[in-house]
């Protein structure tokens, strides 16, 4: 997985959990262990290895790395054996080339926001100015996002700000995109995914918020373009 790739698939994780204790004991690695290797906090790990978490492709590729071992292996059947991969190295050891931060196009923007489940929300003209994680949802080139009725966010319209970012540490690589839009109330139920394509609970529906974009820009971080891997 390249970093222009990195994050574009979303993994199947039925398998996932069994999978991932299974290579941490044939490994001899603790929870703590596989943490320490990804920066990850433990608790995350453990959440992950009980199925009570699915991890985004970046991340789940970093489990990969720290158990020494392929994505496609750890979403392979129960009884499929693990491909051994020698571990990358910790950041900032690696010889390979350095990093620049260059600004993505509109369609590369989109196309990211597309990626994740999760941005940051936050309200500029309110009185009391918060920035809050929420999941979303793409309709066209605005984002939308439902809530219950008596969560601030449900009050959320006028100016706002949008991030989205993802970052993979061990790569050193990342990205970020930022929408300035105005957010009001969408009543259109046209609008709004079904139950079963959103990623927030059923109970979170009450009130959904269209933020209507006016400027997009993104920005990533890739190896510099020309240099060897040393």
């Amino acid at each position: 997985m390249t970093e222009e790739t990195a994050g574009t698939v979303r993994p199947s994780v039925d398998a996932l959990p069994g999978r991932l204790a299974a290579r941490r004991r044939e490994l001899g690695l603790s929870v703590a262990d596989i943490a320490r290797r990804t920066g990850l906090p433990g608790t995350w790990v453990s959440s992950v290895e009980s199925g009570s978490t699915a991890p985004s492709a970046p991340a789940l590729s970093r489990l990969a790395d720290a158990l020494e071992t392929t994505v496609d292996d750890l979403l392979s059947a129960p009884s499929a054996g693990f491909t051994h991969r020698v571990p990358p190295r910790p950041p900032g050891q690696d010889p390979g080339p350095g990093r620049e931060l260059v600004e993505m196009t509109d369609e590369e923007c989109q196309a990211h926001l597309l990626l994740q489940l999760v941005g940051r929300i936050a309200a500029l003209d309110g009185p009391d100015p918060f920035v809050l994680p929420v999941n979303y949802v793409m309709l066209g080139r605005d984002v939308i996002f439902c809530t219950a009725a008596d969560s601030v966010l449900a009050r959320v319209e006028g100016p706002v700000l949008f991030e989205v970012d993802d970052i993979v540490d061990a790569a050193r690589i990342g990205w970020s995109v930022l929408i300035r839009g105005t957010a009001e109330r969408d009543s259109d139920p046209t609008d709004v995914p079904s139950a079963a394509e959103v990623p927030w609970p059923a109970d979170r529906r009450d009130v959904c918020i269209r933020i209507r974009a006016e400027h997009v820009t993104g920005r990533r971080v890739r190896p510099r373009v020309g240099e060897g891997a040393g």
